[in-house]
């Protein structure tokens, strides 16, 4: 069996019944939310067997000049300080 394998028939395994889009799937592959990170191979995406769906690994990077607003959205609605 081979080592990469769509990124569609690993969705079926990772993420079971409903699968999500391929538009999603792709997104996904794109930005980073699966590890270890998939392969663009032709036209298609194709990811490890034992590849995990880890989501958004990154933070947003919160300045102190920023809108008082902006950092709200950013901070998840938390409070912010003044």
């Amino acid at each position: 069996m081979s080592r990469l394998v769509l990124l569609s028939v690993w969705a079926e395994h990772e993420f079971g019944d409903p699968v999500p889009a391929s538009s999603t799937l792709n997104k996904y592959a794109k930005n980073g939310m699966i590890s270890p990170a998939p392969q663009k191979v032709g036209k298609s995406w194709r990811v490890e067997q034992d590849a995990r769906f880890v989501g958004m690994t990154t933070a947003p990077e919160v300045k102190k000049q920023d809108h008082p607003l902006l950092r709200r959205i950013l901070e998840d609605g938390q409070t912010t300080e003044t």
